[in-house]
């Protein structure tokens, strides 16, 4: 595991060797190097790096003396070979990085993507045919340990944001700390709240693809280059090599839109690029994108239904004694603190992208725990317990506040995209409305939620979420109209097609819940800005195809981006 520290604002190469640009703001990126140890002398280097009385730049550098050994016999090379390396970017945005391991098997060749890139025999190579060495992880800005943002921290950096979450204790009003009348007391709150609300605002505005895309580039110098310095004349001793592009790059979910913003803005992008369930709907309203989004949602709840049938009955249930509940002065209160309403509940639908064998069977489990026994209607503990569980937006709110924002392709609010897009459902379909088909004497299913952030996740459903601090910040992230372009198709087709920086396949999932096909299929065609990426377009995988297949896929898509296999045919 190494550390990057980066700028916080979008600055270039000048922050590696002007010394100026050391007081610019930073944050620390976390990334985890997976790499084989194939012989005791390999051992015995890794176990060294692990001494605990190392520093950072210790560790680094101890690291960087075994970097000649990529490098064809070159010993006086003292970097990494970017070119066999692999770099993974995951899906979100708001979550850290899978662990190897615990999250990637590498007990065989065909155990996961990552053992197939290092263990696959020759199956997935780089551009010149060499294997891959090592796989990058990196934990995205705001994530796992890269300054990770919560509530905690959010608090810690914009105090005046908060001010007005604070109950009277001990007798003392809020603010009186600043003198004055109540009024007068309360104009200087809110002012000051408003200043840390832009701050803040500006501040989330750093944590998209075109931030993570150059944190991607930081890290790759750092490998590349890790002794970089400008002599008296000016010269850059890195510039001798020329560019070092990654050798390859893969993009899961949300990874795959983060490589289209590399094609869109970054010289030198990867030199292979793998999508899997990741091609973002540029070109494509953020409404419109919600819009289809919610019939593909209907068509999993009905998929899941058809493989749980006793669960009709079961989650009408469930919904009508939520909303009792909410209609009463007794709400159900998790033990985070949130309330547990109808509307929280269906938003375990968010699971259900994924394969029926595992995401159907959990979700199944935690609807059938939702009553102390078949004949009660009291909700059990238990399932309060794994509702808080599996809804993870209170320790992760980069996912509550950013996530809109991945489709803020240049000027334009998001508005709450998601949420209008229901509301415009129900009304023309009462389907849609769990309000409705709760009832008994209604045909139809309750409709599960999907991968969408609602309004009311700051209402009190989520206690983290819940206060004047997180709801203007989450408001104000919805209104804000100036959002930086994440896409460029002329350069997309510059590095794909004109210029052939790049290679480029795409495993595009036909039933995919959270990236809409169709979106998707737009952009491939002849003459459109992914007109170079060959497609892979399969039913057989859910989303989570690269964790249920992940061999398989990373194998086939190899052989598409090297001519291999004739995909499409």
């Amino acid at each position: 595991e190494q550390r990057r520290i980066v700028p916080v604002n979008r600055i270039d190469a000048a922050f590696l060797t002007n010394n100026d640009a050391l007081n610019e703001p930073t944050i620390d990126v976390y990334f985890t190097i997976t790499e084989l140890l194939s012989n005791t002398q390999d051992e015995a280097h890794f176990h060294a790096l692990q001494n605990p009385n190392l520093s950072p730049s210790q560790r680094a550098a101890l690291y960087f003396q075994k970097g000649s050994n990529d490098n064809d016999g070159d010993d006086s090379s003292s970097s990494v070979d970017p070119s066999r390396m692999m770099l993974y970017l995951q899906g979100g945005p708001g979550f850290g990085c899978a662990a190897p391991i615990s999250g990637l098997s590498l007990a065989s060749s065909s155990s996961s993507w990552a053992a197939a890139v290092l263990l696959g025999g020759g199956k997935v190579t780089n551009a010149d045919g060499k294997s891959f060495q090592r796989i990058v992880l990196m934990d995205q800005r705001g994530t796992g340990k890269s300054s990770a943002i919560c509530k905690q921290q959010l608090v810690k950096m914009f105090p005046d944001l908060f001010l007005l979450d604070k109950t009277e204790k001990e007798g003392k009003v809020v603010g009186e700390e600043f003198g004055g009348d109540s009024d007068a007391r309360m104009m200087l709150l809110q002012a000051r709240q408003q200043k840390a609300l832009k701050e803040a605002t500006d501040y989330l505005s750093l944590f998209r693809a075109d931030s993570i895309v150059r944190d991607a580039e930081w890290i790759r110098e750092a490998l590349t280059n890790p002794f970089r310095y400008v002599d008296d004349d000016g010269n850059d001793n890195a510039a001798v090599n020329g560019p070092q592009p990654w050798g390859g790059a893969l993009g899961q979910s949300f990874g795959g839109f983060c490589l289209m913003t590399y094609l869109s803005s970054i010289q030198n992008p990867p030199e292979l690029m793998y999508f899997t369930g990741g091609i973002a709907p540029m070109n494509t309203p953020v409404r419109e994108v919600y819009d289809r989004l919610w019939l593909r949602v209907r068509e999993r709840s009905w998929k899941y239904y058809e493989q749980y049938p006793g669960d009709v009955a079961l989650v009408k249930k469930i919904v009508r004694k939520l909303l009792a509940h909410e209609n009463s002065a007794d709400p159900i209160i998790l033990p985070s603190g949130g309330i547990l309403t109808a509307r929280r509940f269906l938003q375990i639908g968010l699971a259900l992208g994924g394969s029926p064998g595992s995401s159907f069977a959990n979700i199944h489990s935690v609807i059938n725990s939702a009553f102390v026994d078949e004949d009660s209607d009291e909700i059990s503990n238990a399932f309060l317990k794994r509702i808080d569980y599996e809804q993870s937006f209170d320790d992760a709110p980069l996912y509550f506040l950013l996530h809109e924002s991945i489709y803020a392709d240049g000027e334009g609010a998001t508005q709450w995209a998601a949420n209008q897009s229901y509301e415009g459902h129900v009304q023309a379909n009462p389907e849609f409305d769990y309000r409705v088909t709760c009832q008994e004497d209604n045909s139809n299913p309750t409709l599960f939620f999907g991968e969408m952030v609602f309004p009311f996740m700051a209402h009190g459903d989520f206690s983290e979420l819940s206060n004047s601090g997180m709801r203007m910040l989450s408001e104000a992230l919805a209104e804000k109209s100036d959002w930086l372009p994440l896409f460029c198709e002329a350069n997309m087709r510059a590095a794909l097609v004109d210029k052939k920086k790049s290679r480029a396949a795409a495993a595009c999932y036909y039933d995919d819940m959270y990236v809409d096909f169709e979106c998707a299929m737009k952009l491939v065609q002849r003459g459109c800005p992914l007109e170079g990426v060959k497609v892979y377009v399969t039913n057989e995988y859910q989303h989570s195809g690269l964790r249920d297949d992940g061999a398989n896929i990373i194998n086939k898509l190899a052989a598409m981006s090297k001519n291999r296999l004739h995909v499409p045919s």
